[in-house]
């Protein structure tokens, strides 16, 4: 079943959130993954409100331009469809799929059922980029996160 998305409209956090600076840290040690920045309190590319990382609970992680950077990168892709639910999940970009990228939203339903693909009209604005973006759901605490993370299998 689908959830809400709770970053309509964005608002400012005024930090990153501890959860995800512990996700990204977690993602660097899982899949090598480079922190391209959490928090900032910034209009969307758009122009149409805030971004989501100005709520500090969304962030971007780097994988590179090699094969090796990407395969990890669908990887985590895939894990974090997979666990959408359980780590509360709200949204993931992967701009490199495709042509134009492709983006799960948790208002569309979990995993795979959750996942739009991009097109020339309708994309997230940086087709082609080298990183993932995951935004996480505010009702997580540090200790809860940690716990629902570390139960999930690796994949």
């Amino acid at each position: 079943m689908p959830r809400k998305y709770p970053f309509l409209p964005a608002y400012d956090g005024k930090h990153a959130s501890p959860v995800t600076e512990w996700f990204v840290h977690a993602c660097n040690r899982r899949w090598g993954f480079t922190n391209l920045g959490i928090y900032a309190n910034r209009q969307m590319r758009s122009g149409k409100g805030l971004s989501v990382h100005a709520t500090g609970w969304a962030c971007d992680v780097g994988y590179g331009t090699t094969p090796e950077g990407r395969a990890k990168a669908v990887e985590a892709w895939n894990w974090l469809l997979a666990n959408s639910k359980a780590l509360g999940i709200c949204e993931v970009h992967d701009y490199a799929y495709g042509k134009w990228g492709r983006g799960y939203r948790c208002s569309r339903g979990e995993g795979t059922k959750g996942v739009k693909v991009y097109t020339a009209t309708e994309n997230a604005g940086t087709p082609g980029g080298r990183w993932l973006h995951v935004e996480l759901d505010p009702m997580w605490t540090l200790e809860a996160f940690q716990a629902a993370w570390k139960a999930l299998p690796k994949p």
